[in-house]
């Protein structure tokens, strides 16, 4: 397996606001598994799920664990 991995391609997502609020671990999550989904050997048919624990404000502005998931 090679890697797909592009810092140019992730920072154009980003600049081009498409994780726009949305945190650097999901924002990354997302990236990645675009990458994978890119490869039909690696993913099976129906696709599938990724997460990644991170952190969140909640409504009065106070930090919390969050488990994101991508369907």
């Amino acid at each position: 397996m090679f890697s797909k991995w592009s810092n140019k391609e992730f920072s154009q997502m980003k600049s081009n606001n498409l994780f726009q609020g949305v945190n650097e671990d999901v924002a990354l999550c997302v990236y990645v598994t675009r990458l994978i989904g890119r490869n039909p050997d690696l993913v099976l048919h129906g696709g599938g799920n990724t997460s990644v624990k991170t952190t969140s404000d909640d409504m009065y502005g106070d930090e919390e664990a969050v488990l994101c998931v991508k369907g």
